[in-house]
C-alpha cells in the first residue's frame, strides 16, 4: 500500500513539474513578426529587430516566444498570418513593411483586439494610414518609417550621372507607399529637368517585362522603396544590362546585386530602432500607445565602383 501511494505520488508530482513547465511555456511573451517576402534589405531589418530584443534582455526560447512567418508577396497571407498571432495572444505583432502591416492593423481592429502593432520599413505611415501623423503617439500603434526624402535621391544620383534627364521608375501600384512615392519623384524630377517614366509590375514576374519597357525611353533606372521590384531585383538589372543603362536603388544591401548606386535606411540599424520599441513594448504593453513613429537614424549613400566601370562612368573624386 505504502508503495502504491509513494506511485501515485511522484505521479502526480511529475505531472505539477510537466504542467508547471507547460504554464510557464505559455506565459512567455509571443512576439509575431509577417514579413511580405523574403529578400535582403527586410530580412537585415528583421535580424535587427531580433538581436535588439536579444540585447535588449530577451533571448530567444527563453524570455519571448519569437514566431515569424512570410506572407510570400500576398496581402491575404499577410490577413490569415495576422489573425492566428491574434488568436494565439500575441503580446505584440511587428510587421514589415507596408502591405502586410495594413493587413494587421485590418485584422487587429476587425478582432477587437488591443495588440499592439509596430511597424517597421514604411515609407508612409500616414498615407497608408496606419498612424494619422508622424508627430503625434497613435492608439497601439508605433513603428519606424525608411523615408528617405527623395530630393536627397535625386541630388546623389546627378552626381554621378550629371547629364540624366528621363528617369525610368518600375513599381506596383497596389502598393501605398510606392504610389506616394510617384507623386514626390514627379514633383522633385520637375525641379531638377528629370522626366519620369514609369513602368507598373504588379506581381514579380512582371518586373522583367516593366523594366524591358523602358529601356529605349531611358538614361537610368531607379526602384524607390517597391518590394516588388526589390523582390525581383536581378531581373531589373538583367534587363538593363542588356542596353547599359545604369540602375539607381534605395536598398543598400541591392548594391551587390549589380546596382550602381543607392542611397537609403540602413535596414539593419533600422531593425534595431524598431526592436527598441518592441522591447519597451514588452516591459509595458501601454508604451505602444504613447510612443511616436520614428524615421531612421542611419543613411547612407554607396556607390558600386566595378558597375561603374563597367558602364564608363566617371565617378566625382567625392563619389
Amino acid at each position: 500500500m505504502n508503495k502504491n501511494i509513494l506511485i501515485i505520488a511522484v505521479v502526480l508530482m511529475g505531472i505539477g513539474l510537466w504542467w508547471e513547465s507547460s504554464s510557464s511555456k505559455q506565459e512567455l511573451p509571443i512576439v509575431g513578426v509577417i514579413q511580405v517576402i523574403e529578400h535582403p534589405a527586410l530580412d537585415q531589418t528583421r535580424k535587427g529587430i531580433f538581436d535588439e530584443l536579444e540585447a535588449q534582455g530577451f533571448k530567444d526560447e527563453k524570455k519571448i516566444a519569437w514566431r515569424y512567418e512570410s506572407a510570400q508577396g500576398n496581402p491575404a497571407l499577410a490577413t490569415q498570418i495576422a489573425q492566428k498571432f491574434i488568436g494565439q495572444k500575441a503580446t505584440v505583432i511587428v510587421a514589415i513593411p507596408t502591405t502586410v502591416s495594413q493587413a494587421a492593423l485590418q485584422a487587429i481592429n476587425q478582432s477587437g483586439s488591443n495588440i499592439p502593432l509596430v511597424f517597421a520599413s514604411v515609407t508612409n505611415p500616414v498615407a497608408a494610414k496606419l498612424v494619422e501623423s508622424d508627430t503625434k503617439p497613435e492608439k497601439r500603434v508605433t513603428g519606424v518609417s525608411n523615408y528617405v526624402a527623395v530630393q536627397k535621391q535625386f541630388d546623389y544620383f546627378k552626381k554621378l550621372l550629371p547629364n540624366m534627364t528621363r528617369l525610368g521608375v518600375v513599381y506596383n501600384p497596389g502598393e501605398a507607399n510606392s504610389v506616394v512615392l510617384n507623386d514626390e519623384m514627379v514633383k522633385a524630377g520637375k525641379s531638377m529637368g528629370i522626366e519620369i517614366i514609369f513602368a507598373a509590375a504588379s506581381r514579380t514576374s512582371d518586373v522583367s517585362t516593366a523594366t524591358q519597357s523602358l529601356l529605349d525611353k531611358v538614361d537610368a533606372i531607379f526602384i524607390n522603396n517597391d518590394n516588388t521590384a526589390l523582390a525581383s531585383f536581378d531581373s531589373v538589372v538583367a534587363a538593363a544590362k542588356l542596353e547599359n543603362i545604369p540602375v539607381f536603388v534605395s536598398d543598400i544591401d541591392c548594391l551587390s546585386k549589380g546596382a550602381l548606386a543607392a542611397i537609403g535606411a540602413d535596414q539593419y540599424a533600422l531593425g534595431r530602432q524598431v526592436g527598441k520599441m518592441v522591447a519597451n513594448i514588452l516591459r509595458n504593453p501601454e508604451a505602444a500607445s504613447s510612443t511616436i513613429m520614428e524615421y531612421p537614424q542611419s543613411v547612407k549613400g554607396e556607390v558600386n565602383e566595378k558597375i561603374a566601370a563597367e558602364l564608363k562612368i566617371v565617378l566625382p573624386s567625392n563619389g
